[in-house]
C-alpha cells in the first residue's frame, strides 16, 4: 500500500509509503489520506501524525506523472492529482483534532504543503522544505501559498518563494513554521510524543483554537472579539470547562471527554 495507518493510545499515525519514489504523490495516494484520517479520527484518534517513510518525507507530485503530462496535454493527466489532494487538504484541515508533521529529509513541492497542513511541524535536522515551483515553470499548488502567508507573512512568504529558496530546520525553526529540530531519524518519535501530548487536551477547546487563530487574519478587531466571546461562552456549558477547572482547584490531571 502506499498509505499505512495505526492507531495507539488515541494518536492516529499516517505515513507516506512509497520510499522508493521518495514518496511522491500520487492521485490514489492522495484520495487515501484524506480518507484514511477520517478514519482514525472515526476510530477514536485525538491527535495525528503524518510522516513519510524512508529518507525523504515527500517529494511532491509523481515525476511519472508529470513525464506523461509532457507527452500529452497535462490539464487531464494533472488536474486529477491537484484536484483530489486539494480535496484531502480540506479533509485534514476540517477534522476536529489536531495534526503534527513528522519530517526528516526532504519536502518539497506539494510535500511541502502537506507539511505546513499539519497545525505543527517536527523537523529532523536535515529536513528541508523546498517550494521548487518556479524551478520547473510553475506556481504553488497544495496550499503552498496559503499556509506560507499565513505563518510567515505575504512578504516573507513572496520572497521565499521567488527565490525558491529551501528552508532548512535551523532557519523553518527561525521563522515560527516547526518546532526546534530534532536529531535526523528521531521526528518520528518526537512527532508522537507531541501528539500524545495535545491527545488528552480537551478536544473543543482544541478546535476552538485553532478556529481562532485561522480567523484572526482575516477578521477585525472587533469581529474578532466577539468571536473570542461567542466560542468562550460555548466552552463554558461544556463537561470539559468544569472537569478542567475542578481539577485546577483540587491540584489534579484532568480527565477531559470531549463533551
Amino acid at each position: 500500500m502506499s498509505l499505512e495507518t495505526s492507531l495507539t493510545d488515541q494518536v492516529g499515525l499516517i505515513e507516506l509509503n512509497r520510499p522508493d519514489r521518495m514518496n511522491a504523490l500520487t492521485v490514489d495516494l492522495v484520495c487515501a489520506l484524506g480518507t484514511e484520517a477520517a478514519a482514525l479520527v472515526d476510530r477514536g484518534a485525538r491527535a495525528l501524525v503524518l510522516a513519510g517513510r524512508g529518507p525523504a518525507f515527500c517529494a511532491g507530485a509523481d515525476l511519472s506523472l508529470v513525464d506523461r503530462a509532457l507527452a500529452e496535454e497535462p490539464a487531464p493527466v494533472l488536474t486529477p492529482l491537484v484536484e483530489e489532494l486539494h480535496r484531502s487538504l480540506k479533509r485534514l484541515r476540517g477534522l476536529p483534532v489536531p495534526l503534527v508533521a513528522a519530517v526528516e529529509g526532504p519536502a518539497v513541492g506539494a510535500g511541502m504543503g502537506l507539511a505546513l497542513c499539519a497545525d505543527l511541524r517536527v523537523l529532523g535536522e536535515g529536513a528541508r522544505l523546498v517550494p521548487g515551483y518556479l524551478g520547473i515553470g510553475s506556481s504553488p499548488d497544495g496550499g503552498v501559498s496559503y499556509f506560507l502567508t499565513r505563518m510567515v507573512g505575504s512578504a516573507r512568504a513572496l520572497s521565499l518563494l521567488l527565490r525558491n529558496q529551501p528552508l532548512g530546520a535551523a532557519e523553518a525553526a527561525s521563522l515560527g513554521l516547526a518546532e526546534p529540530p530534532v536529531p535526523d531519524g528521531s521526528a518520528l518519535r518526537s512527532a508522537l510524543e507531541l501528539a500524545r501530548s495535545l491527545a488528552s487536551a480537551p478536544p473543543l477547546a482544541l478546535l476552538r483554537v485553532r478556529e481562532l487563530v485561522d480567523r484572526a487574519t482575516t477578521l477585525g478587531l472587533a469581529e474578532q472579539l466577539d468571536l473570542e466571546q461567542e466560542r468562550v461562552t460555548e466552552l463554558w456549558k461544556t463537561h470539559d470547562f468544569g472537569e478542567g477547572v475542578r481539577a485546577f482547584l483540587q491540584r489534579r490531571t484532568p480527565a477531559f471527554r470531549g463533551d
